[in-house]
């Protein structure tokens, strides 16, 4: 329960490869314990923050500081502004071409998650 009081929260699928390294590769960069990374099948987030279970299995949701909810393409631009190495290139996604790099990247790594998950027969989601 301690885990769901410490802000801010990104929610990811333990149960996913791509998910599980991203995850990682967060937890690698200079800061990576700024964020508390909780698990869409902890079901106390869903009775502790106003989400939907749903939407969390179909796309990634992050919890601010201040408890706004963001999710999609809004969790990888705000992830890239916390962190001080990337957020030096935070100014790219400002044109017209990094929000449509943005948009790619998530779309595609998204994609990528639910066919994995489609061609796993242990996986319920």
């Amino acid at each position: 329960m301690d885990e769901l009081k410490k802000l801010p929260i990104l929610l990811y699928d333990e149960k996913c490869p791509l998910c599980v390294r991203f995850k990682q590769s967060l937890k690698r960069l200079e800061d990576g314990d700024k964020i508390n990374f909780v698990s869409i099948y902890n079901d106390e987030i869903y009775e502790h923050y106003k989400l939907s279970k749903e939407e969390c299995f179909e796309e990634i949701h992050f919890i601010k500081e201040d408890k706004t909810i963001i999710r999609g393409e809004a969790v990888i631009k705000h992830i890239i502004s916390l962190y001080p190495l990337a957020s030096k290139f935070s100014w790219l996604l400002e044109s017209n071409m990094g929000q449509k790099a943005v948009h790619y990247f998530h779309s595609m790594t998204n994609k990528m998650r639910k066919d994995l998950k489609r061609k796993c027969p242990s996986c319920t989601h």
